[in-house]
């Protein structure tokens, strides 16, 4: 009986904490769907690195310079495009962009590489330098993100709010092709999203995110970027240094093409977990302690497995049911979860929507069944995923290969 009464307090400590997690997350997300943005639209700088050519580069690239983010007609933004050579594919594709659209003022930077720091920050750190003096606000996105019409506004307008440092949306990952890695990355980001509504530990997340000018000055983001390989996390713990929060912005939740090899899928999900451990490590804990938790689940219904295959004692079944109540309740928060994110995704899909828009919005229906059948082999997996986080700091991060030793000591190995 002892291990029937350690798998039911594991299973009610995770219960506990997962129940917690999803309610706090999903009340969250009810009421920002309700606030319409504010009408604050002072002059920002978008700034735009790129590395290769991501899928529907293009049309992410025209989606941002399309937004609608103007003032008397005119629009309120300037981006700044920035690759590390005029070699990188990106180049010529963003020029052939930047001639199609003249609405929006647009600089394309070319940063060179440092050996110190993340490609991404020394391509930041260079189109920096080019931003308007009249702007008053920085915005940060990725390629990969599929912006709807309004991003920039629902970003921004929470700026101006008393105690907010900085703004942020997050990913969502839609596995188009629908395979095993790819499904369970989208798990995996689902769950962390679930932290993005605790003002403790919602962290900037570097696909969108925004800052005042004098915010970014004086927390002193640039100086703790000089020599680090991470963006958003360190924005994130720059700017809660001086007492300010993280808001996130679930309007800003974006779309993004969640196909991968198992080798590069097992490769994020180690950047994004060593990332965390070096530059955020309170939320790195959080991750290992849940990691622990349900490591410990998995091996105690495992063993419960085994132990009443070979002997048919029922007290070893009544040990598995007690573990399995867990299941249900993953299979309600995907179910309840699915409405919530097809409404903040989806919602602003207009009627005229592009073969790629009405692509996403079938491949993301087909997540929920998906993911369902995934379950079990993210118990498998995930806890010792993050896990392995504990033995290393080395990522590899689109073909380099780095090794973060501090957060202000980045080598390229």
């Amino acid at each position: 009986m002892i291990l029937v009464t350690l798998l039911c307090l594991i299973t009610l400590v995770a219960l506990v904490v997962q129940t917690k997690a999803f309610n706090q997350l999903f009340a969250y997300v009810e009421k920002e769907l309700k606030e319409e943005p504010a009408d604050y639209l002072p002059q920002i700088s978008v700034i735009l690195p790129c590395k290769g050519l991501d899928p529907g580069f293009r049309d992410n690239l025209k989606k941002l310079l399309e937004q609608d983010y103007v003032k008397d007609g005119k629009a309120q933004f300037e981006v700044i495009f920035t690759v590390a050579s005029e070699d990188d594919p990106a180049y010529k594709a963003i020029d052939e962009v930047r001639k199609s659209i003249d609405k929006v003022e647009t600089k394309l930077v070319v940063a060179g590489v440092n050996s110190q720091r993340g490609q991404k920050i020394n391509n930041q750190l260079a189109a920096l330098k080019m931003i308007s003096p009249h702007s008053e606000a920085i915005v940060f996105v990725d390629s990969d993100v599929i912006a709807r019409n309004n991003m920039l506004r629902y970003l921004v307008a929470p700026l101006n709010q008393p105690g907010v440092g900085a703004t942020t949306g997050y990913r969502f990952y839609i596995p188009f092709k629908g395979d095993w890695p790819s499904v369970l990355r989208s798990m995996w980001n689902r769950v962390t999203a679930w932290e993005m509504a605790n003002e403790k530990f919602a962290f900037a997340w570097g696909g969108a995110m925004a800052i005042r000018r004098e915010i970014f000055e004086k927390a002193r983001v640039a100086e703790s970027w000089d020599r680090a390989a991470d963006d958003d996390l360190s924005l994130t713990t720059s700017v809660k240094a001086l007492g300010l929060k993280v808001r996130f912005v679930p309007q800003c939740l974006v779309a993004s093409h969640g196909d991968g090899s198992l080798e590069e899928i097992v490769e994020w999900t180690n950047r994004q977990l060593i990332l965390t451990k070096v530059y955020y490590p309170q939320l790195w804990m959080r991750a290992i302690q849940r990691a622990v938790l349900l490591s410990f689940w998995l091996i105690a219904v495992l063993f419960s497995t085994a132990a009443f295959a070979l002997t048919g004692n029922t007290e070893w079944l009544l040990s598995l049911a007690a573990g399995l109540t867990l299941i249900p309740v993953e299979l309600y928060f995907l179910v309840k979860a699915q409405g919530l994110w097809k409404r903040v995704l989806l919602a602003n899909l207009p009627a005229t929507a592009s073969q790629e828009e009405k692509e996403l919005h079938s491949a993301f229906d087909k997540t929920l069944l998906r993911s369902i059948k995934a379950i079990p082999l993210a118990h498998l997996i995930l806890p010792w995923m993050t896990l392995y986080s504990v033995l290393t700091n080395r990522i590899k991060w689109r073909g380099v290969l780095y090794e973060l030793k501090s957060p202000t000591e980045t080598v390229v190995v």
